[in-house]
């Protein structure tokens, strides 16, 4: 398994931001803000680290109607704004879709990644929160306004719905996880309760929160939860014990140790594949002005993000032996890609750039390599006339984390290079093997 690239920059700032605090334990979660956007919903992140967000809307219209995508570094790009009536709780699916809740539609939707919108499930009053189990059946989690009672409802692969689990304590389901033992844990907005739920659908009191609560996510051998009208988050141990993970309870936007940290109703959040981060929405006015997607460090006192090697080749290397020569590269989110410029010379001894987009094969990146021309300097360049020429091939073998052995056929000339690191990203640990294992142990 590889660590998730999840916000290097963003951590980068956690972590200065740590230091600064005054009294802060060493190991106290930290809260920034990743990103100011207009959506306060369901959340869900993908194994790179970017973040999936709808808009609700403001809670008394519910009239939101978009499905964001933030990438690790704060980038947003709007996936479809066709999600009508207040779309909720989401998940990423085994095929890379979104299941996105559309809570006055009573239904669950498919959002491709080019926007399109499918039914999946139909008849469901008041979707909001989802999760999946390890066969692929969808749990919904229904907390209706009026009419029909609060539930679970169960939908399998071919999207057929029926109720999973309801009870004469429930009501308003608004939040649903499962653990490691397969029991879904179910958290109440009406006041409080949460709820463990068997694979046979049987409902027995979990833990009581001193508040209403909404989402709720199991990570971390134990479960945080949303609690919107106390302005904190909680988390529940496997025994039912309640603690406060962050929020003083005073309403506000204020970053820094969780102990400190101040958030303004908050209804919704999700957990990084690591463990490591949960994501929290803004606020109760999503489709009105545009609010904070805040991050919680849990394991701040591991310092520095730690990578693989191969993502680790993100810096500037060279040759100690060859003057003014060298790589500078930079891996592509999202794909085991870099891009590569290497700075070296013609045949007549003047300097030249050879750039190209390589791809990892095990621990080796290769790349084509071709050399730019055409172009004039100042005010009469014109873009007609550059041209890319293929120049010839190299293969990157990363030996560890600090030294790479390069091989190249360039112009017809067959070499070996020694490479050692010059620079690598500030605040980037490099690892010799599994980033996630190495996480994991600490």
């Amino acid at each position: 398994m590889r660590y998730p690239a999840v916000i290097l920059s963003m951590l980068i700032a956690l972590l200065s931001l740590s230091q600064k605090a005054l009294a802060q334990p060493a190991d106290e979660p930290v809260v920034s803000t990743l990103v100011t956007l207009m959506a306060t919903a369901g959340m869900s992140v993908d194994n790179n680290g970017n973040l999936y967000i709808a808009d609700f809307g403001d809670i008394n219209t519910l009239a939101g109607t978009s499905l964001f995508k933030v990438s690790p570094s704060g980038e947003v790009d709007l996936i479809t704004d066709q999600l009508n009536t207040g779309p909720s709780g989401n998940l990423i699916d085994a095929d890379g879709s979104i299941l996105q809740s559309v809570y006055l539609s009573n239904r669950v939707v498919r959002v491709q990644s080019d926007g399109n919108i499918t039914d999946f499930a139909t008849g469901i009053p008041g979707p909001d929160d989802l999760v999946q189990d390890a066969n692929g059946n969808l749990f919904v989690a229904s907390c209706p306004f009026g009419g029909p009672a609060p539930a679970v409802y169960r939908v399998d692969a071919s999207g057929s719905t029926e109720i999973f689990a309801n009870s004469q304590q429930f009501g308003c389901i608004s939040g649903i996880t499962i653990d490691s033992d397969g029991d879904l844990f179910a958290s109440d907005f009406a006041d409080g309760q949460v709820f463990r739920i068997t694979p046979a659908g049987q409902v027995s009191l979990f833990a009581q929160l001193p508040a209403p609560s909404t989402h709720i996510k199991f990570a971390n051998d134990g479960f945080y939860v949303m609690m919107p009208s106390a302005n904190q988050i909680a988390r529940i141990d496997r025994q039912g014990n309640v603690s406060i993970l962050a929020g003083t309870g005073q309403a506000g936007n204020l970053d820094g140790p969780a102990s400190q940290a101040r958030f303004n109703f908050p209804f919704h959040l999700e957990v990084s594949p690591d463990g490591r981060f949960l994501f929290i929405d803004g606020g109760p006015n999503g489709d009105t002005q545009a609010n904070p997607v805040r991050i919680i460090d849990l394991s701040p006192q591991l310092g520095a993000p730690i990578v693989p090697r191969l993502r680790a080749i993100t810096g500037a290397w060279n040759d100690p032996a060859r003057s003014g020569e060298g790589f500078i590269m930079q891996t592509v989110e999202g794909q085991d890609s870099a891009i590569i410029f290497w700075a070296t010379y013609d045949a007549s001894g003047g300097q030249q750039w050879f750039g190209g987009v390589g791809e990892f094969s095990g621990t080796r990146l290769n790349a084509e390599m071709r050399v730019t021309s055409g172009g004039v300097f100042g005010d009469d360049f014109d873009p007609a006339l550059v041209v890319r020429n293929p120049v010839g091939t190299i293969s990157m073998n990363m030996l560890d984390c600090d030294n790479i052995l390069l091989d190249y056929v360039i112009n017809d000339l067959v070499g070996r290079q020694n490479l050692a690191r010059t620079f690598r990203l500030e605040g980037q640990e490099c690892l010799d093997g599994d980033g996630m294992a190495r996480l994991l142990q600490h």
